[in-house]
């Protein structure tokens, strides 16, 4: 018994222990347990905070996402607005500033609108659109000059050719009057009187479209009294004896024109006088007046037509002062070559030539001739016969009246018949006798011949007259 409860109690020390240490072996593997979980846990808050991080960072890249998309959405319609505008820009410049640009190179008082919208005036599609019209205009003023200097060529040349044939046409009608003049009836002198003045017609208008092409005059003087200048330039207007008052003579000194600009300013006051007989009522008739100036002489005309504008005027003075080259484009259709013809000759030999308004209520064109363009005509040399003498050496003392018979005592003035004068014209009444038509036909011959022996063809080098059918 005594040895069972000792095995007893030793089995219960074994079985102790054995509990103890399990228990210890428990706890050791609890405990290592728990610093495995808590290691994983440590893990597992590190992985929650870097996804709360990854999160924060994810929500903050969409949110700038999101604005940028919001600022790409703005700028897109920025960026459509603004092709709108210049879609709009370029569709006003297409339909409507390029048009107007080429109507004003055509006709300069025109104005060429700007830009549609006034935020692109000064940007660099305004600046863009401006250099166009710019290269426009360049280019097409460039063809233009080019294409009309050819056409300027080729009238040049046919009116040398014209202009030679009419010439000829002047010597048969000459050698006609000198062969026939004096056996001539009456009727015969009108029609080959007519048929020359006819010609000289011709002669004039060629003469006027050649220059204004830029040829010369085509003919060559001496040295000629103003007013023998001014009275060939009346005969070459047409029914200048009905339209064109006797010129009143005012130069104080025998004034001529030297030779090298005789030509040019007796063409000059032909085309004048046949504007203004142009656009002045039949009735009415053109006054003509001579003066001296400090810096040279002048011939005042003036007509009572219907006047001009200020545009007219404007363009008058343009192509008068002939500083600026002139196209036959900007000459009309058909062309008006006058006041372009006058501007090369003034340019040419630095004459002046002016229009205002007219007294008279139409225009008054004024010829300065300079001082360095005038001579003084030799002392025994005089004017030609039509020539009207200076209002000054005209009858200095008018005849006086004879007293008649008074009444109430006053002297009464008796009026006395004019001067009967001598000759007749040519052309005049119908009741002529075959000697004064002799008479006057020989007078015309004599200051004819002496009228083609002052101006004679001249063919300058620069411009021959030619065959262009020949070239």
């Amino acid at each position: 018994m005594q040895f069972s409860a000792e095995n007893t109690v030793t089995a219960l020390a074994v079985a102790i222990g054995v509990i103890v240490i399990c228990a210890g072996i428990w706890i050791a593997a609890l405990r290592a347990r728990i610093r495995d979980l808590r290691r994983d846990l440590v893990q597992a808050r590190q992985r929650h905070d870097a996804g709360q991080r990854e999160l924060t960072d994810l929500k903050n890249r969409f949110e700038q996402t999101e604005n940028r998309l919001g600022e790409v959405a703005a700028q897109g319609l920025r960026l459509r607005e603004r092709h709108e505008k210049v879609m709009a820009e370029t569709e006003h410049l297409r339909s409507v500033r390029i048009p107007a640009l080429l109507t004003r190179l055509r006709h300069p008082h025109i104005v060429v609108p700007g830009p549609a919208s006034e935020d692109l005036a000064g940007s660099a599609l305004g600046r863009a659109h401006q250099e166009i019209l710019e290269a426009i205009a360049h280019g097409v003023q460039e063809e233009r000059e080019l294409v009309d200097g050819t056409a300027q060529g080729i009238v040049r040349a046919a009116m040398s050719r014209v202009q030679a044939l009419a010439l000829r046409a002047q010597d048969l009608l000459n050698d006609v009057q000198q062969r026939y003049g004096d056996d001539a009836r009456p009727e015969l002198v009108r029609a080959l009187l007519a048929l020359d003045k006819h010609n000289e017609l011709t002669i004039g208008r060629v003469q006027t479209t050649a220059i204004a092409c830029g040829a010369p005059t085509g003919l060559s003087r001496d040295d000629t009294y103003l007013v023998d200048l001014t009275m060939g330039a009346i005969a070459r207007v047409e029914n200048f004896e009905h339209r064109i008052d006797r010129p009143v003579n005012n130069l104080r000194r025998r004034v001529g024109v030297a030779a090298r600009a005789a030509e040019p300013v007796l063409f000059i006051v032909a085309n004048l006088l046949a504007n203004a007989v142009h656009f002045t009522n039949a009735t009415m008739k053109i006054a003509v007046t001579l003066h001296e100036s400090d810096t040279g002489a002048l011939i005042i005309i003036d007509d009572a037509g219907v006047g001009l504008n200020e545009e007219q005027y404007a363009r008058a003075h343009h192509l008068l002062e002939g500083k600026h080259p002139v196209l036959l484009s900007d000459l009309g259709n058909p062309p008006r070559t006058g006041w372009a013809a006058i501007g090369r000759l003034v340019a040419e030999h630095g004459v002046g030539v002016s229009v205002q308004p007219s007294p008279f209520g139409g225009v008054r064109a004024v010829l300065n001739v300079p001082a360095a363009l005038l001579v003084e005509m030799p002392e025994g040399s005089r004017p030609s016969a039509v020539a009207p003498e200076p209002v000054r050496s005209r009858s200095q003392t008018p005849p006086r009246a004879e007293p008649a018979a008074a009444i109430d005592g006053l002297p009464q003035r008796v009026r006395r018949a004019p001067a009967q004068r001598t000759g007749s014209p040519v052309g005049g009444a119908a009741s002529i006798s075959p000697e004064e038509a002799r008479t006057a036909w020989t007078a015309y011959q004599a200051g004819a011949e002496a009228g083609r022996r002052d101006a004679t063809l001249t063919r300058p080098p620069s411009h021959p007259v030619t065959d262009p059918e020949g070239n």
